[in-house]
């Protein structure tokens, strides 16, 4: 008894094992952006469209790392890199994640989380993969936005692009009606988009585990066609497995997709 006593005394001295955390902020200003493109890879993003003509940032970086080497390791090896050439302004996080052919363990994680101010009438190519969200508003521009384990929201938006994430909600409210086509999915979650009355277009809507819903009046579309395959010396037609409805008049192509959640499209009050 008095040995275990003193092997748990002992263990009790011991330093706990924990990682070790260096946090920065930097703050810069760009001058006026019609393109604005972030390829962050562990992070969030949030974008907000104002009156302006330069691009603001705002980013925050967290380091973890397992021992002091580690650290220096990752302050040397990853870096935001920003590169403007005529009005497109792109950031880009690197480091040895990004190489395919390297070891997997780094030993240490670094998380940039962003916060631009970009002039409204501004495109935006927005990218991460884990640990964050993306959140834009006000933008009336294009976009492209991309997340993987995170949710996308998307408010008082004026554009047309592509917003798709894999593990997480893709919600869009737009403050003007798209022009262009759309396309909205996600595999596990919802989407959930909102429109202006007067909405006119054809939308594409497929889940397997959800429902599919909407205020507007709506009219069927005729089935997709199925795509060919060659097999066995012969070819197979699959009919497509997304359900086509007319809102309005029709015309622009809105998709919107999950595997496990439902989809809306809602109209703006």
């Amino acid at each position: 008894m008095k040995l275990h006593g003193f092997l748990v005394a002992a263990l009790a001295a011991l330093p706990l094992l924990a990682d070790i955390e260096d946090r920065t902020t930097e703050s810069r200003h760009f001058a006026s952006a019609h393109l604005v493109i972030l390829d962050n890879v562990n992070g969030s993003i949030e974008v907000t469209g104002y009156g302006g003509s330069d691009v603001q940032m705002e980013v925050a970086k967290h380091i973890q790392a397992e021992s002091n080497e580690r650290l220096e390791a990752a302050r040397k090896e990853v870096k935001l890199d920003a590169q403007q050439s005529g009005d497109t302004l792109k950031l880009y996080v690197d480091g040895p994640f990004r190489c395919n052919n390297c070891s997997r363990h780094q030993g240490y994680e670094v998380t940039y989380d962003f916060k631009l101010r970009v002039p409204a009438s501004a495109r935006v190519d927005l990218y991460t993969v884990n640990h964050g969200h993306v959140t834009v508003r006000g933008v009336m521009g294009g976009f492209d936005i991309r997340n993987v384990n995170g949710p996308i929201e998307m408010t008082d938006m004026g554009g047309s692009g592509k917003a798709h994430t894999v593990n997480g909600e893709v919600k869009a409210a737009f403050a003007n009606n798209p022009t262009g086509d759309t396309s909205f999915e996600t595999i596990n979650g919802n989407v959930d988009l909102t429109f202006r009355p007067g909405l006119s277009a054809n939308v594409r809507m497929q889940t397997m585990h959800g429902g599919m819903y909407t205020d507007y009046d709506v009219s069927m579309l005729p089935m997709e066609k199925g795509v060919p395959e060659r097999r066995d010396g012969k070819f197979v037609f699959r009919r497509g497995e997304a359900t086509g409805v007319k809102i309005g008049a029709g015309g622009r192509e809105m998709k919107m997709k999950t595997i496990n959640g439902d989809l809306f499209v809602r109209e703006r009050k």
